[in-house]
């Protein structure tokens, strides 16, 4: 008996890895995005702190001009960083949405090939068992005549 030989197996190999690499370059956008997000949560957990700390300090009756517009300032830079931070997330997630679009894509082309490679194998069986059929009708036809 000849063996089943998908002719197109190298392609499917070739689509399979694709899609490997398609799924890794996915996992990295997603530890980037939830990296950025920690970045946006310490930026504001930042920014909650000193403002906590501007009011305590303008709550004591001893003012200093100095310091208050030096937490002024390092606030309104916090909240520039938050902004960017932000852009910098939706960018990330836009990335993220197209990759998943990129694996969705490769894993319908490694479905197409893996459906036909079924189709081909269940072709190939059903020949097998029509000549195995055809085989054995030989040898009972030849088995008659010699009766006879």
């Amino acid at each position: 008996m000849r063996r089943f030989k998908f002719r197109l197996q190298s392609v499917l190999n070739i689509k399979e890895k694709k899609l490997e690499d398609e799924r890794l370059k996915l996992a990295s956008i997603i530890s980037t995005l939830e990296a950025q997000k920690d970045v946006f949560l310490e930026l504001n957990e930042k920014k909650e702190n000193l403002e906590k700390e501007l009011n305590s300090t303008l709550e004591n009756s001893i003012l200093d001009i100095q310091n208050v517009v030096a937490y002024k300032n390092y606030i309104n830079r916090l909240e520039d960083d938050i902004k960017t931070q932000f852009e910098i997330i939706k960018k990330t997630q836009i990335e993220l949405e197209e990759q998943q679009m990129q694996v969705n894509q490769a894993y319908k082309e490694v479905k197409v090939l893996e459906k036909l490679k079924e189709k081909q194998y269940n072709n190939f069986l059903f020949e097998y068992e029509q000549n195995q059929i055809k085989e054995l009708d030989d040898i009972t036809n030849s088995r008659r005549k010699k009766v006879i």
